[in-house]
């Protein structure tokens, strides 16, 4: 029987293509070559369009699949390796320095997957590894030979018959066999019970600071608003609602209208009606859903409730969803005074290099955070910070639970563009068509072993992520350790994450990823990959914050890179390196030190006391999750002169359908012009410069603005959308980024004067990341002892090449 092209899911590759174009993921394509390019690193700008090529593919021989199917690996936006060709030894990797790992974003959004629906799983029984492109079929194609283990199993007869219409099947034209990412529908024996419903529990503060703040209002509209849009397909979807200040409020939903039930004994919380009362069906409560958020915006206006327990209504929404699992979603203004929970204010005496990051300040929430996974129940965070809200102790939560964390700080709902975000985060947040339920587990071939895992879940030994919750778009890394020589000439690592969808369908979705093994030192590093390798040396250096000392993770973040140059230098160029080629990289490796200059000037990593707690947990809450295009763009963001972009730009490309961004500039102020319109993202926040000398026609065109003079530095919701050309293509690229992201966070609007506010001039130079700070070091790279946030790129790389031993 000889395979043939398959022949089902024909949309697949183009539906993977088209998704990822949309997201504006991939440009060139950046091609493999059997050429060494080496670059020498000193007295050159950064390569930073490389930053903007499609991951090469890994090497792998044509006939290493079952079929000839172009997608038997699967996309690299699914799973992806900081080496695309194995060290054949840990003896190989470790002199390569190098860190192996890889990078699963297992439920990305605007990407369809192909399903397997008859319920036929075939696994390994063995080593339990799915079927999968990378088998191999024997003795007449009645046996199937695991790639994993190479266990011989009987291939199940449905492949060659199909029960139900007794007819012959194809086998070749299985998912299964053709795509390296595909979803089985699970048979009952996947369910230890019942799928479960989606269910949401929103916890909202109404405590004086909370009103004070109009954020009440603000979330009670976009429910109200989201209502619709909360996945619901088939009518089992449930919601409560729960208010909290000194007592925890409950809200009976059914009957004919909304009654309040306030509980004040916070030593041994109960809920005050049966939970049918309270956890409604969405379909059947629906318009007394409506009409109790209707009251909220404006019941609680007149409360003087100074004390927040938090803790407490967090134990009520657990009872409520103890049974079925859920959701909840917290919005909390007051760092919790009373009850469960208390956080205390913020006292930090030491240099902020010798503290630990992300400290507790109550090890309730991590009990707790074990309690609801058991539960399968997950928190998302949405927090609004006044002097401090300690997003560190009220992300714990979120961290182990699969969930997400908002951050506001200082919000205001009478400024709008505060209001928009907040808008357009709960909306997309709950219109996320979310997995439910899920362990997630990576298989490698003999001799690899998973011996780490990062991101938002709780692992359980030896090697499952339990996720009560599958955000989309949540990023995670698995680290990859070698303890045997491996054998042949190919490596596989399969993840399976075993999920329930909104709609109550139990599936696994397998992917796949092959592999080709290296048994010299320039193929490992002729395969690495530096945007991978950065997010996992990131993740090895928070993890080193938060265990240790700041000061130890930053030493990290030098140290690896130092690390492997010098391997480069040694293994590869050889001994001869002298001058500038002391710290020359292959072209695939040259902007690592880039990467990890843009990390150490980040919130999280920056020794800057001046940077307050909440803001800096919220930068590692972010680098911790992000899927890797955000990641990338918030530790090296993206900066584009509008003043004089291409007349193409800010528009449809006629012929590729694709929107066309302004050319990118290195990150350094040497780019800016006086009379200059600039743009800066980083996937966070957009920042528009206008240079002192901007001329009144640009002015007009831009901001229907006389001058510059009446210009002012400051927020805004969104730029006025005005009846000229220059203002519909700058506004049609502020929209692109704010639309085109996989993420529910929505980037905050800037106007930058040069000669206006100071922090916020600075808050923009600051991310000019080529630039030395302005509290940076005045002396050159080579003279520093120890690593500095404020140095220039030309500093790093001088620091970097004289530790280079």
């Amino acid at each position: 029987m000889n395979p043939s092209q398959p022949n089902n899911n024909d949309n697949y590759a183009s539906s993977l293509t088209n998704g990822v174009a949309n997201m504006n993921l991939y440009g060139q394509s950046q091609q493999p070559t059997s050429l060494r390019e080496d670059i020498p690193l000193v007295g050159q700008l950064p390569l930073i369009h490389d930053l903007d090529l499609t991951p090469s593919p890994p090497q792998i021989g044509q006939n290493i699949s079952v079929t000839p199917s172009p997608n038997a690996q699967s996309p690299s936006i699914f799973k992806r390796s900081t080496i695309n060709a194995v060290p054949a030894s840990n003896n190989i990797l470790k002199k390569s320095k190098l860190p192996f790992a890889l990078l699963l974003e297992p439920y990305p959004s605007n990407m369809e997957v192909p399903v397997v629906t008859d319920t036929m799983v075939a696994r390994c029984t063995r080593c339990k590894t799915y079927i999968n492109p990378f088998v191999r079929f024997s003795q007449g194609a009645l046996k199937w030979q695991c790639n994993m283990c190479g266990l011989d199993n009987d291939v199940p007869s449905s492949f060659d018959w199909d029960v139900t219409s007794q007819q012959q099947v194809d086998r070749w034209s299985r998912p299964e066999l053709n795509y390296g990412c595909v979803d089985f529908v699970a048979s009952a024996d996947y369910m230890v019970r019942p799928p479960q419903p989606p269910a949401y529990v929103f916890i909202i503060d109404t405590s004086y600071q909370a009103i004070q703040t109009g954020m009440v209002g603000v979330v009670a509209n976009s429910i109200l608003k989201s209502l619709d849009n909360i996945p619901n397909e088939d009518g089992r979807t449930k919601v409560a609602l729960i208010t909290v200040d000194n007592a925890v409020g409950f809200y009976k939903l059914s009957g004919d209208e909304p009654e309040m039930l306030v509980v004040g004994d916070l030593s041994d919380i109960y809920l005050p009606r049966a939970p049918s009362d309270l956890l409604v069906d969405l379909a059947d409560a629906k318009s007394m859903v409506q009409d109790l958020l209707e009251r909220m915006k404006t019941m609680h206006n007149e409360s003087q409730m100074v004390n927040n327990c938090l803790g407490t209504a967090l134990q009520a929404a657990r009872k409520l969803l103890s049974s079925t699992g859920g959701k909840v979603v917290c919005f909390q203004a007051t760092l919790p005074n009373v009850g469960d929970g208390v956080c205390k204010p913020h006292e930090e005496k030491k240099a902020i290099t010798e503290t630990t990051l992300m400290t507790p300040s109550s090890g309730f929430y991590r009990t707790f955070a074990t309690e609801c996974a058991k539960s399968q129940v997950c928190a998302d965070m949405f927090i609004f910070g006044g002097s401090f809200a300690d997003v560190a102790t009220l992300n714990v939560i979120p961290r182990f639970t699969g969930g997400q964390t908002h951050f506001y700080p200082g919000f205001n709902a009478n400024n709008n563009a505060d209001a928009l975000k907040l808008e357009h985060e709960i909306e997309k947040l709950l219109g996320e068509q979310i997995g439910l339920e899920a362990v997630m587990r990576t298989r490698c071939s003999a001799g690899m072993v998973c011996k780490a895992f990062h991101g938002n879940c709780t692992t359980r030994v030896p090697d499952i992520m339990a996720l009560p919750n599958v955000p989309r778009d949540q990023s995670y890394c698995v680290e990859i350790g070698i303890e045997e020589e491996l054998q042949g000439s190919h490596a596989y690592f399969q993840t399976a994450l075993l999920y329930t969808t909104c709609f109550g369908e139990r599936r696994i979705r397998v992917i796949n990823l092959c592999l080709p093994i290296a048994r010299t030192l320039p193929e490992v590093f002729s395969a690495a990959d530096q945007t991978a390798i950065a997010r996992t040396i990131c993740h090895q250096a928070i993890d080193k914050a938060v265990t240790y000392k700041l000061r130890d993770a930053r030493d990290l973040l030098a140290k690896e890179t130092i690390d492997i140059s010098t391997a480069y230098a040694k293994e590869v160029i050889g001994n001869i390196a002298t001058g500038a080629s002391r710290l020359s990289l292959g072209r695939n490796l040259s902007l690592l030190p880039f990467l990890i200059l843009g990390l150490l000037k980040t919130d999280t990593f920056n020794e800057a006391g001046s940077i307050p707690p909440d803001i800096r947990a919220r930068s590692t809450v972010l680098l911790r999750t992000l899927p890797m295009n955000l990641w990338l763009e918030l530790t090296a963001p993206k900066f584009y002169c509008l003043h004089s972009m291409p007349q193409n730009a800010g528009q449809i490309d006629p012929n590729t359908k694709q929107f066309v961004m302004p050319p990118r500039l290195n990150l350094s102020s040497e780019k800016l012009e006086r009379h200059g319109l600039y743009l800066l993202e980083d996937g966070q926040n957009i920042y528009i410069w206008m240079g002192k000398e901007a001329v009144p026609p640009l002015c007009m065109d831009f901001l229907n603005i006389p001058n510059i003079n009446q210009v002012q530095s400051g927020q805004i919701a969104e730029l006025p959308k005005l009846h000229n050309p220059f203002s519909q293509r700058a506004t049609a690229i502020v929209d692109h980024i704010r639309k085109e992201r996989r993420s529910t966070y929505y980037p905050s609007l800037y106007i930058v004067k040069e000669d206006g506010d100071p922090l916020l001039r600075s808050m923009f130079l600051g991310r000019l990341i080529e630039d030395r700070n302005a509290n940076g070091p005045a002396a050159a790279g080579a003279n520093q002892q120890n690593v500095n946030s404020g140095m220039s790129y030309f500093q790093w790389l001088g620091f970097v090449r004289s530790k280079c031993q």
